[in-house]
């Protein structure tokens, strides 16, 4: 399609309108004055042809330098002005995709014109496009093809634009008197009308090739966000409604693997904006679809008459292309697209659904799971405990290395999957971001949505955001796809090894515990927990973290464990075990803590996850 951005500030070719407009105030102005419609003999076979090429040489070095579409048409129209002084003027370029004629640029139109379609063939400016050569009409109420847009027009001169032997558009200009355009008019706009396709062709690749860019942008944006919906059929409808906003598609599905009869079956399917029931059963290895899947490739047809392996299902189907959505080396089903259209899909629309494609199938698999936990949780205690080494594998026991600090974490769920969650993103320039959470409930449900989580923060760490704003983010995340009864507690935190400086913001997780000279104090900093409420915001604190010091965060596992009478361990002796211990190295500290509670616990049954990171300031050493 045509990009239909806006350019901002001044285009590369400012400097050169003041070139040709010193042109066209010395002899260039004369050749513009010899455009004029005033009936004045032949002055335009008097002027010489050298000048005239002059002038023409001049508008062409000028708007091939700008690369705004939008700044380009309105320089167009008022260097025709200057040839032509015209009162109705229209650009209408070419959309590749539906294959007719759209108002891109216009004057004197009235603004129930915007978004009007003419198909190539249709009136003059169709026919100019259609047979590729100027058409003059004189007196348009005596010419059939005319159609009336504008009640006192007379008179129209349409030009058509041709780059690259292509038609790009048509300049259209049209006057209320009859006989106001002259062939001198015809000829000279044609010869002006190459250089100005050229330009616009110009212009809206440049801008085709931003937006392209911004497009694959936001794919790989759109895929992260698919990755955290977890109801397969809420998922599916997503992705067919994200993708008609960045694709102009017809005719699109989803169809996925059945492994049981070995076929494809279209589980989400549109058909010109509605949504469309589709009961066909593909067998792998059959059709355009099936092929796709066995051989793992995306097949782009221009013409499906001329595939033997085209199934006729949608007669007004002329062009077609499949993508497989392959998840660990295996298709698990296609996007397929169709069009009326011959040729209608591009290099650009394979690798750019390619791109999501992969992200789909991902989320096509989580949601999957998510459903079978959600519905048989009590028959998969074995899945529980792969998926249980699953968890502790996204909780890393390889800490990141930051000089001037000394890091360990552990995390002791209550059963086989816990709700508890700490991760670590490690930036450049020594910088490192820590995050310790708790979700509401205990089991596979507060494990999943831990996952959730955890996959909304790590797309978002890289984007380096202070911790009150990644946590507003994580509530705005979260709440965009709530789940009854479930939210977290997070404390996130930013450390900069060159300036020490660690800042800080919490959601309701218990205050982290600083030990300073052997004393504990709590660095407490409100904030709502996140999933709860639409517009939350959150605090930000910093300290500065110096040799000796070590910092605790935790979760309220630890603090609430109880012993055999009910009591709780609770935040005092927490401090005193910190107090007593806090010269210790980071990982020794936290086994003394998890010691201690172990002692008063005994085999008190755990109630609660139980999380725990260190943070040892150590004196950084002199390089040799």
């Amino acid at each position: 399609m045509l990009s239909a951005r806006s350019g901002t500030g001044k285009e590369p070719g400012h400097e050169s309108r003041k070139t040709l407009r010193s042109t066209t105030d010395a002899s260039g102005l004369q050749a513009l004055q010899l455009m004029s419609p005033t009936p004045n003999s032949n002055l335009i076979e008097k002027f010489q042809q050298e000048e005239l090429l002059a002038v023409m040489v001049e508008i062409g070095r000028e708007i091939n330098a700008i690369l705004s579409l939008d700044e380009l048409l309105e320089r167009i129209a008022q260097l025709t002005k200057q040839f032509i002084d015209y009162q109705i003027f229209a650009i209408l370029l070419v959309d590749d995709q539906d294959q007719d004629l759209f108002f891109r640029f216009m004057i004197g139109y009235p603004d129930s014109i915007r978004g009007k379609r003419v198909k190539f063939g249709e009136g003059l400016v169709g026919a100019a496009a259609e047979r590729r050569e100027s058409v003059l009409v004189a007196d348009v109420s005596k010419d059939p093809r005319y159609i009336n847009v504008v009640d006192e027009v007379r008179s129209e001169l349409a030009i058509p634009l041709i780059s690259r032997n292509r038609v790009v558009g048509v300049l259209d200009i049209e006057s209320p008197q009859p006989d106001y355009f002259q062939p001198r008019h015809q000829k000279v706009l044609s010869l002006l009308a190459s250089q100005l396709a050229v330009a616009i062709d110009n212009a809206n690749l440049y801008e085709n090739l931003v937006a392209k860019s911004e497009m694959l942008e936001t794919l790989h944006d759109i895929g992260k966000e698919l990755s955290s919906i977890l109801d397969l059929e809420q998922l599916l409808k997503k992705v067919a409604e994200l993708l008609r906003r960045v694709f102009h598609y017809h005719i699109f599905s989803i169809m996925l693997v059945d492994e049981e009869d070995q076929t494809l079956k279209a589980r989400m399917s549109v058909k010109y904006n509605r949504d469309a029931i589709d009961r066909a059963k593909i067998p792998l290895g059959k059709g355009l679809v099936g092929n796709a899947v066995t051989k793992k490739r995306p097949l782009r047809i221009n013409d499906v008459s001329k595939d033997p392996r085209y199934i006729n299902l949608i007669p007004e189907t002329k062009s077609e292309m499949v993508v497989p959505l392959i998840y660990k080396d295996k298709a698990i089903g296609v996007f397929d697209l169709q069009s009326p259209f011959l040729n209608y899909f591009t290099l650009f629309h394979e690798q750019a659904l390619m791109t999501l494609a992969s992200h789909v199938a991902v989320a096509i698999e989580n949601a999957r799971l998510y459903e079978r936990v959600a519905a048989a949780e009590a028959r998969l205690d074995q899945e529980l405990k792969f998926a249980r080494e699953i968890q502790y594998s996204l909780m890393t026991d390889k800490f990141p290395e930051i000089p001037g600090i000394a890091l360990w974490a552990e995390f002791r769920p209550a059963r086989i999957l816990g709700g508890d969650l700490y991760d670590f993103y490690k930036y450049e320039n020594d910088q490192v971001a820590i995050a310790v959470g708790d979700v509401s409930g205990k089991g596979a449900p507060a494990a999943l949505y831990a996952a959730l989580a955890s996959g909304i923060l790590r797309t978002r760490a890289t984007r380096k955001y202070p911790p009150a704003e990644m946590l507003r983010l994580v509530n705005f995340s979260l709440r965009q796809r709530t789940i009854e009864g479930r939210f977290m507690t997070l404390c996130y935190a930013t450390y900069d090894a060159k300036t020490r400086i660690l800042k800080f913001s919490n959601s309701g997780a218990p205050p982290p515990i600083l030990c300073k000279h052997g004393k504990a104090q709590l660095l407490s900093v409100e904030g709502f927990p996140l999933g709860m409420f639409d517009a939350a915001e959150y605090q930000e604190r910093e300290i500065v973290i110096e040799p000796g010091d070590c910092l605790i965060f935790y979760t309220d596992g630890l603090v609430e464990a109880r012993d055999m009478r009910g009591e709780e361990f609770g935040l005092e002796r927490l401090k005193d075990v910190l107090e007593k211990n806090s010269q210790l190295e980071a990982k020794k500290l936290i086994e003394s803590v998890f010691a201690q509670i172990e002692k008063f616990s005994l085999d008190t049954r755990k109630f609660d996850d139980q999380t725990i990171v260190a943070l040892r300031a150590i004196d950084i050493e002199p390089s040799c």
